[in-house]
């Protein structure tokens, strides 16, 4: 089973910061960062082009009705990871492009978690099934 990874990123110029190149510790020499302008044109456009051409798997990372817990979803081998931003969180016309909405469970009145704690607990559970699938 191959495991395919690919960052996604709104703009390179990031690569160049100081504070950046500080944190990565040179895994972006390693890893495939692509980059693609945060405006909605390009994010469905890259979305559907994936999902279409490259047979990626959509998955948004969103509290919906139908939503599946993380606990209990199987990420497919060519799975794409989409979250929404802080307090507006995904549009509309990119929640049409998902293939299925995993939300991470949580009790207690308010059920939320910030978009990068939510996104970090969503790459581990991607990371833990590739590290159980290939032994």
């Amino acid at each position: 089973k191959q495991w395919y990874q690919r960052r996604v990123l709104d703009s390179l110029e990031i690569l160049n910061n100081k504070e950046f190149k500080s944190l990565s510790l040179t895994s972006e020499k390693w890893l495939e960062i692509q980059e693609v302008s945060r405006d909605l044109e390009s994010v469905t456009a890259y979305l559907k082009h994936a999902k279409e051409v490259e047979g990626y798997t959509i998955v948004g990372i969103e509290q919906a009705t139908n939503s599946v817990p993380l606990q209990r979803f199987k990420f497919p081998t060519r799975s794409i990871l989409v979250l929404g931003r802080e307090k507006d969180g995904v549009p509309a016309p990119v929640l049409d492009l998902f293939d299925v909405c995993v939300e991470v469970p949580q009790t207690g009145v308010i059920r939320s978690l910030n978009v990068h704690v939510t996104g970090s607990i969503a790459v581990w559970e991607y990371t833990r099934q590739v590290l159980e699938s290939v032994g």
